[in-house]
């Protein structure tokens, strides 16, 4: 089962964004592992898959995000 839930993410700059994230899953509302279980996430209409590092580079800006809470 996959599930969008509400996230947020910072760039390398500081800025604090709200994004989506898609995450797969039975037990999506649980948080202790969420950040192993993100498929990706959406900023600003821009799905980003993460790398290997847990941390999610855009392909349309210079803008590199960190998960900061689900």
């Amino acid at each position: 089962m996959k599930q969008m839930i509400d996230v947020k993410v910072k760039d390398q700059f500081s800025q604090v964004y709200n994004a989506q994230a898609m995450v797969r899953g039975k037990d999506a509302d649980d948080s202790r592992a969420i950040f192993h279980r993100i498929e990706h996430i959406v900023v600003a209409g821009e799905i980003i898959l993460p790398s290997i590092e847990l941390l999610f580079e855009s392909q349309n800006s210079e803008n590199i995000y960190r998960l900061l809470e689900a």
